[in-house]
């Protein structure tokens, strides 16, 4: 047992002075004469025996009446396992968790709702004076102030779920920085959450002296919970009039199978696809989802399936950009054939748009408006060309280089040298193409298997060509050596071919690999972009293939009239939107300027939420006791207990009531005991 204020202790001093009255008895006794006391002597040895044991009852009854109250008055109590209670003013931390779990029920209703009661409760059961902090996932700068209690109760109340979640150490060592910088003695820190298993991460929990924590878990019913998971094309590049297939991997967390779930795709507003699935217990289903595209421009559509009461995710959001035409540039060095054969490829077709330039009067400003840029038998590269090349990939382009037979070294040293690549001396030895390495993305979606005895082009004569270790080859001599090879630079990427496409350089020209390599170069030539961006997890959002011009101001336009003006970020690889964490729902947004759209966004919810697997509150005590944390405490509550468990925990178990008590018992029985004696 210890006391909060000790000091009271002194007081017990005075238990000295109905002592001193009882030894020191200041009454007088009349003598009487009686004649004859024969018979009456042993009666007054019996009486005066009892008084004096009775006078002995009431000196231990006021003794023990008035320590009680001295006692009392010390606030007695039992410590608790948070260590020393501290009088005073206190500091309280409450962090309600508001992801999106929290729409989870029990029997007492959604877990967020008994969320924000409790955190009242806990507020009302503190002192006017004291201080609070309310604190949830979005770790905005205003919960960092300290609130008076009117002002708590209300933040507390207005705390509705949203697409942030935090792991538990990081909400910790937010209620310490908030905490730290108050004066008042007494610092507690309250966490009221679910304890998904993601969030709570005891292993970077540690012992805090200075703030004792109290977690109250909040257990949801069930676990079961179906979520749209991801979402992706088989393409990557939509085209008009191609069949799209959609995948969409579907995350079933509960342990129910789910038979004939309904799945629904629909884009501007029209539902284009419809498919059912099946999903065992804890199990990940893939489905596709297969469409015509049939128009250009920018699309907008949503992929939903029906389940409860977690409805967060079962609605993803997505936006592409189906492309009219694919512009190629060929940059031609005067090899007539092989520009011949080039063209062949592109000209005639709708889907490309196709032009060719001389190298030596070649409009560097129009690199940018291209798509795909080829450099054919060039016998040099001017320095201006290659400083213009080099922006173009880095911004998103893609170069195809076929070098002409006996080109200025040093010329294509000086470009090839920017993209990590070198080029050596020529070689006329005749070999062929080993193979094609269909597990690259560029082949896989072509050749889905390749005959052994396939027919492969022949090569005479080529360079030694050494492409970038970050490069990955297409094509491969039998000797060991790149024929064609593919590197990522910046946004954009380099193809490298090791032969002229002339005749001299072998039969390349002439085989359908040709065809099929510069079709893929020019599909795969701008990236269309991401499909979706998760809220919360992607503040730079990049917009491939954006050049917002001049001073024109950017806005971000999306549901429920949803208007933003975002930090626009330019650097040398492209435009980026900075959305600094703002509180946006989720939904397509168009990015404007001047009134145009020129970009189409879809932001998502975080889907780790969709998983309500928990700890429970017997596991965070055990991991809390193998890791020796003895500063954070399990609270567990049933009904409306929280508020007394929370004094207990407060100060300990009070004592001070019984000792009132104990004093009224004592002052009882001292009257009876004095009216006896009478």
């Amino acid at each position: 047992m210890a006391f909060l204020y000790p000091g009271f202790l002194w007081a017990l001093t005075a238990l000295a002075i109905p002592v001193i009255i009882h030894l020191f008895q200041l009454r007088r006794f009349k003598r009487i004469e009686f004649p004859n006391v024969q018979f009456l002597q042993e009666v007054t040895q019996q009486t005066r025996s009892r008084k004096k044991v009775r006078h002995w009852l009431v000196l231990l009854a006021r003794l023990l009446a008035l320590a009680s109250i001295v006692l009392a008055f010390a606030q007695p109590y039992i410590r608790s396992n948070t260590g020393n209670v501290v009088a005073g003013q206190r500091a309280v931390s409450l962090y309600l968790d508001d992801s999106w779990s929290m729409d989870g029920q029990n029997g007492a209703g959604r877990l967020l709702d008994q969320a924000r009661a409790d955190a009242q409760d806990v507020v009302m059961a503190y002192s006017p004076t004291d201080r609070f902090q309310v604190l949830t996932n979005r770790f905005e700068g205003r919960q960092q102030m300290l609130l008076g209690r009117d002002e708590a109760l209300a933040a507390a109340g207005q705390v509705e779920v949203g697409p942030y979640s935090r792991p538990l150490s990081q909400v910790m060592e937010r209620q310490h920085e908030a905490l730290v910088h108050s004066e008042a003695p007494v610092k507690q820190a309250f966490l009221f959450t679910d304890l998904q298993r993601y969030i709570t991460d005891v292993d970077q929990w540690k012992n805090d002296s200075t703030v004792r924590t109290v977690i109250v878990p909040l257990e949801a019913a069930g676990t079961n919970n179906l979520a749209i998971d991801s979402v992706w094309f088989g393409s990557p590049v939509r085209r008009l009039g191609q069949l799209e297939q959609l995948h969409v991997r579907m995350r079933n967390h509960g342990d129910q199978e789910l038979h004939n779930i309904p799945l629904k795709l629909t884009i501007d507003g029209r539902q284009r696809a419809m498919a059912t699935f099946n999903a065992g217990a804890n199990a990940v289903v893939d489905t596709v989802l297969s469409f015509t595209n049939d128009a250009i421009g920018f699309h907008r559509g949503e992929i939903s399936i029906t389940d409860r009461p977690i409805e967060f995710d079962n609605v993803f959001h997505i936006a592409f950009r189906t492309a009219g035409k694919l512009r190629v540039l060929l940059v031609s060095g005067g090899d007539a054939g092989s520009d011949k054969d080039i063209a062949a490829v592109f000209s005639g077709d709708s889907v490309h748009a196709f032009a060719v330039q001389p190298y030596l009067q070649i409009d560097l400003a129009s690199l940018a408006r291209q798509d795909l840029v080829i450099l054919n038998a060039l016998p040099e590269v001017p320095s201006g060309l290659a400083g213009a090349l080099d922006e173009f990939v880095k911004g998103g382009g893609s170069l195809a280089v076929f070098p002409a037979a006996g080109p200025d070294q040093s010329s294509y040293g000086a470009l090839l040298a920017r993209f990590g690549a070198s080029i050596g001396a020529e070689d006329t030895a005749g070999v062929k193409v080993e193979r094609i390495d269909l597990q690259t993305p560029f082949f896989r979606d072509v050749f889905s298997t390749m005959p052994a005895n396939v027919d492969l082009p022949l090569v005479r004569e080529r360079h030694a060509v050494n492409p970038s270790p970050a490069s990955n080859v297409l094509l491969r001599l039998k000797n060991g050596s790149a024929f064609l090879s593919t590197t990522p630079v910046g946004k954009g990427t380099v193809y490298l071919c090791a032969a002229p496409l002339g005749e001299a350089g072998g039969t390349f020209s002439r085989h359908a690999l040709f065809v099929t390599s510069l079709l893929r170069m020019a599909e795969l030539a701008r990236p269309m972009g991401a499909l979706y961006h998760i809220i919360g997890e992607e503040a730079v959002i990049p917009l491939d293939g954006v050049d917002l011009e001049g001073d024109a101001t950017p806005h971000l336009k999306g549901p429920g009239g949803i208007d933003v003006i975002p930090e626009v970020r330019r650097v040398i690889a492209g435009t980026s939107l900075v959305l600094h964490d703002e509180s946006l729902a989720p939904g397509p947004y168009a990015v404007t300027a001047n009134n145009d759209t020129v970009a189409m966004l879809a932001l998502d919810l975080p889907r780790k939420e969709g998983d309500l697997g928990a700890t429970t509150p017997d596991e965070l005590k055990e991991a809390l006791a193998k890791r020796g944390i003895t500063t954070i405490t399990v609270l567990e509550k049933t009904g409306n207990e929280l508020a007394p468990n929370l004094g207990n925990l407060d100060q300990g178990t009070k004592l001070w009531k019984w000792f009132i008590l104990a004093a009224l018992v004592f002052l009882v029985l001292e009257t009876l005991l004095i009216r006896t004696t009478r």
